[in-house]
């Protein structure tokens, strides 16, 4: 793992892709044709099959998965799928009739999660969604609300849960101290997680929690002729409502009249989730602190790299926060 740390960007994906070619053996399937079109988080390569067909290959090069978790992922796609008023990737199966493989990558020194979709047509829609698009999202974030909150997947298949300030089980900043994180910025990462913890209690009291994307954000909305395709169900885990409508609103806040499209949108389906203008500002202030814990366990070099500008970056909008009680996407 330590070598794989220390290569570049360039030199992970390099290896990553040979790895992609071997995993596609489990699918019976030879690439004519591979592009890395993501690497962070996850890595996604686009290639094309010896069958003709263009796909997606997802590899799960920081996310740590359990089965159990991806089975959960991939019955959820089945179900909005069969409900079709969402329109979402569904994965192909492997040789042995599983929707996702496990393979060795000698260069982490374990085992990798890989799941294959369809290569969908149409653009990502990215930083500059129109008000059509925003009101969209809004609609879709809660049409998938209603569906979720009685659905549970089956078998033993089941989601994490993320009803919490680091969403995610470990804990990457506070069981031990970072050098790279000084006092000041600590006592300030401190203070947003206190408050959080204490609206998650709230939160619990008020509602149970349900099945959320947990990502939604326009790097992961396709859109192609008027229609929109969600991406990347990988976070989807046991949360509130709110956090989905505060994560999409944490890119959004450079421009906060773009909010009120998706709000329209989710209201055309069905009421907006109790809360207090303090809460969500909270919990999108929290996103911050998701994303730094992020970082300080991710082994993808150029996010290895902007560490320290983040930190600093973050610092700002904490400390803008917590001086006005609202959030602010300052550079």
């Amino acid at each position: 793992m330590s070598d794989y740390l220390e290569m570049t960007q360039e030199e992970q994906i390099e290896h990553l892709q040979e790895f992609a070619h071997d995993v596609l053996i489990q699918y019976g399937i030879t690439a004519l044709e591979m592009e890395c079109i993501n690497h962070a988080f996850n890595s996604t390569f686009k290639f094309l099959g010896s069958d003709g067909v263009h796909y997606a290959m997802r590899i799960s090069t920081n996310s740590r998965k359990w089965p159990e978790h991806i089975w959960a992922e991939v019955q959820w796609l089945l179900e909005l799928k069969r409900d079709g008023s969402i329109t979402a990737p569904v994965p192909i199966l492997n040789l042995q009739g599983e929707p996702f493989s496990n393979h060795y990558f000698f260069y982490q020194g374990g085992n990798l999660d890989v799941v294959i979709y369809p290569w969908l047509e149409g653009e990502v829609v990215e930083d500059d969604p129109t008000d059509e698009q925003l009101f969209e999202l809004g609609r879709e974030m809660a049409i998938m609300h209603k569906l979720s909150k009685e659905w549970k997947p089956e078998g033993y298949a089941n989601f994490l849960p993320i009803d919490k300030p680091l969403m995610v089980k470990r804990d990457n900043l506070f069981v031990y101290e970072h050098d790279e994180i000084s006092l000041s910025q600590y006592e300030l990462l401190r203070e947003i997680n206190q408050r959080s913890e204490k609206l998650f209690e709230t939160l619990r009291e008020r509602a149970e929690p349900q099945l959320i994307h947990a990502d939604l954000h326009f790097d992961n909305i396709i859109w192609n002729e008027g229609k929109m395709t969600i991406l990347d169900f990988d976070d989807a885990g046991i949360g509130f409502p709110l956090q989905d409508l505060a994560i999409t609103f944490f890119y959004l806040r450079k421009d906060r009249e773009r909010e009120k499209h998706v709000l329209a949108g989710y209201q055309s389906v069905a009421p907006l989730p109790e809360f207090t203008e303090e809460e969500l500002e909270l919990l999108i202030a929290n996103r911050s602190l998701v994303l730094i814990n992020y970082l300080f366990e991710t082994t993808t070099a150029d996010d290895l790299l902007m560490i320290p500008g983040y930190l600093e970056k973050t610092e700002r909008r904490m400390r803008h926060y917590l001086e006005t009680g609202q959030f602010a996407l300052l550079d």
